[in-house]
């Protein structure tokens, strides 16, 4: 797949994922948390928005954002620059830890385009996600990197219990 044709396809995806408002599934609640945990999240939220990081695994696994929270995280994501050293802590922060798996697999399409091998240390742990999109956004982007571990990693997945994820892997596999 050319570079412009992999840009294109991350691109569509992140706007398909930002259209279907974030939900992590098809029966995933959009309901409210309680409003001491709202409360408590909101004012984190404002403290790592000041400080340009984004939430820790505690304060963003814990609360499920609205949409207007959502996008903003998904805007953040997708500002941020996967060869910079801070935007690629911020990248695997998020693909790890956002309680939103729109989130995390916009995350995890960014770091692609990253040759740090914390980037790949981080889409290799994508792989495991509880998210299929997620997952399928993780082999697409190993499939990119010249590495064994990448590698192990995409066959391991070609033996998934998963039909779709098993046929993705395989794709890729024979990519190659």
């Amino acid at each position: 797949m050319s570079a412009l044709a992999r840009g294109v396809s991350a691109s569509a995806a992140l706007f398909a994922a930002l259209a279907c408002g974030g939900d992590e599934s098809p029966g995933a609640s959009a309901a409210p948390a309680p409003a001491a945990a709202e409360a408590a999240t909101a004012d984190d939220a404002e403290t790592a928005g000041a400080a340009g990081e984004l939430p820790s695994v505690t304060e963003s696994r814990a609360v499920r954002a609205p949409g207007a929270e959502l996008d903003q995280r998904m805007a953040e994501v997708l500002d941020l620059d996967p060869t910079d050293p801070d935007g690629l802590d911020a990248l695997i922060r998020a693909a790890h830890d956002d309680a939103d798996a729109s989130v995390r697999e916009a995350a995890v399409i960014a770091l692609g385009d990253s040759e740090d091998g914390r980037a790949l240390d981080a889409l290799i742990s994508a792989a495991d996600d509880t998210d299929e999109r997620v997952v399928l956004s993780a082999i697409d982007q190993l499939g990119w990197f010249d590495d064994r571990r990448a590698q192990d990693t995409i066959l391991r997945l070609a033996e998934s219990p998963d039909a779709e994820i098993a046929a993705a892997a395989r794709e890729e596999l024979d990519d190659e």
